[in-house]
């Protein structure tokens, strides 16, 4: 995919988020199932790092499990990490773990600028990767994330399958929508429409979502370091909604 291509669609999603963060959080109350499965695999008093944290929902699942270590929530959407840190005022009690949020673009940041330097024994980001536009970047991004992890520590996180579900393919919409000619994006990249509370023309928004295949991700571990721990499917009304990959880290990247 071209570098002007992939900044268009990395400018929709920024934009998607920025505007619609509020009516996008109050979808997101409830944590998926998928994500309550993985979280037993969190260390009580390691550190992790949540990848597009989105609103924080993941400190509930941590709330559950008693956890006592770090928890970092990373966003690019500044109005997500204030819901975040709204979330965390939000619990009758005081948490067991410390908590810290920043904003950061997982897709246009330098990760040379990281704004928290941790040894981390878990980092996840669910449903997040999906929204990656660009082979080579999705790639790039792997190695970044294998970069701070610990030796043998696991990656954790979930992508999309909308095409396991009616519901979410009926909301496949042209690229053209958003002046993009279909040609110019990858096999496997879809358009997405948002429909806040009312829909009317100016509360539609669009967001971009490439559908990973599993051999893709096979390759993307053997290349980047990883080993597939576990994989499974989960969330939505089919209970296959959503992939969930555990990869630990066996190796370093040359």
């Amino acid at each position: 995919m071209d570098d002007p291509i992939i900044q268009r669609i990395n400018t929709l999603n920024r934009e998607f988020y920025q505007t619609f963060s509020h009516s996008f959080s109050s979808t997101r109350a409830l944590v998926q199932p998928g994500v309550k499965r993985m979280a037993r695999q969190f260390p009580k008093d390691g550190a992790v790092l949540d990848l597009g944290c989105g609103n924080g929902n993941l400190m509930k699942v941590l709330n559950d499990h008693g956890f006592q270590g770090l928890y970092a929530g990373v966003d690019f959407s500044e109005n997500l990490i204030h819901e975040s840190q709204r979330m965390l005022r939000s619990f009758s009690e005081p948490p067991s773990y410390r908590a810290e949020f920043f904003v950061f673009d997982l897709a246009q940041s330098k990760w040379n600028t990281f704004p928290i330097h941790e040894d981390w024994d878990v980092i996840c980001a669910f449903a997040v990767f999906h929204h990656i536009p660009g082979k080579m970047a999705r790639s790039q991004l792997f190695r970044n994330i294998h970069a701070l992890l610990k030796p043998r520590a696991e990656f954790i996180f979930s992508v999309w399958q909308p095409q396991n579900s009616r519901r979410m393919a009926k909301r496949f919409v042209s690229w053209d929508l958003v002046g993009i000619d279909a040609d110019d994006v990858e096999d496997g990249d879809v358009l997405l429409d948002w429909k806040a509370e009312q829909a009317t023309t100016q509360n539609i928004g669009y967001r971009y979502v490439h559908i990973f295949q599993q051999e893709e991700l096979t390759e993307l571990a053997e290349q980047n370091g990883f080993f597939i721990k576990d994989s499974y499917y989960s969330d939505g009304k089919e209970g296959n909604i959503g992939l969930y990959q555990i990869w630990e880290k066996i190796s370093e990247n040359k």
